[in-house]
């Protein structure tokens, strides 16, 4: 299995192509396909994005937005992989709140997926769309979701923000690992606000070395 996949993988370097084009063992896929599994990014939003539209101060609603964005990942962190939706499939669904949401893969080559998700009475909206990246290492898989995110509040506000990798390791040797990696940004141009989240892996310097792995964050 290994060597079939390593295979395709030179195949398409050569081609200049990324991992998102490789045929992977089936018994690796989950029952979903990645425009459904998307929404799982957003199972916070009843709640964040609510206190987020309630709060008076740009400050507290930032915090909101990027508690928001990281709250979810533990929903969405997983070996196993979603299958690839066909170009033009189409998503939708509802939280408890009434918070609604869809989605249409609109390009398969690279492949990107546009979304729209609504809070009850229009107290907040969220649009912008995503785009599967992955590539590999000499033992680890590296994948995320490019594309900026825009939030935009009943009263005008705005704030913008990224999504985190994740990064597999140990995929021919060694334990098997995943973490967040990269740095989370969100801004609130209207009012100069960024906040930045960096997470992953750090040395820590000094006469006895080591390292710790977590985040930090800079509002």
């Amino acid at each position: 299995m290994l060597t079939d996949v390593a295979k395709q993988l030179a195949y398409y370097l050569m081609k200049g192509l990324s991992i998102s084009h490789i045929s992977l063992p089936i018994k690796i896929f989950e029952p979903r396909s990645s425009i459904q599994r998307v929404a799982d990014l957003w199972s916070g939003a009843p709640h964040y994005l609510m206190a987020a539209a309630q709060a008076a101060d740009p400050v507290d609603r930032m915090k909101q937005v990027v508690a928001f964005a990281l709250t979810s990942y533990v929903l969405v962190t997983s070996q196993n992989k979603p299958f690839n939706p066909l170009l033009g499939e189409t998503s939708q669904g509802s939280f408890a709140d009434g918070t609604r949401y869809y989605c249409e893969h609109t390009s398969h080559h690279p492949p990107i997926t546009n979304f729209l998700v609504e809070g009850p009475n229009q107290k907040w909206r969220m649009f912008g769309y995503y785009e599967f990246i992955g590539s590999m290492g000499k033992n680890s898989l590296t994948s995320g979701l490019r594309g900026p995110i825009t939030i935009e509040f009943e009263d005008g506000g705005r704030i913008r923000f990224n999504v985190l990798d994740w990064k597999l390791g140990g995929t021919i040797y060694g334990d098997r690992s995943i973490d967040l990696v990269g740095s989370l940004v969100a801004e609130d141009l209207a009012n100069k606000l960024r906040a930045v989240v960096v997470a992953g892996t750090f040395k820590k310097a000094g006469f006895f070395s080591g390292k710790a792995s977590g985040s930090k964050s800079d509002l």
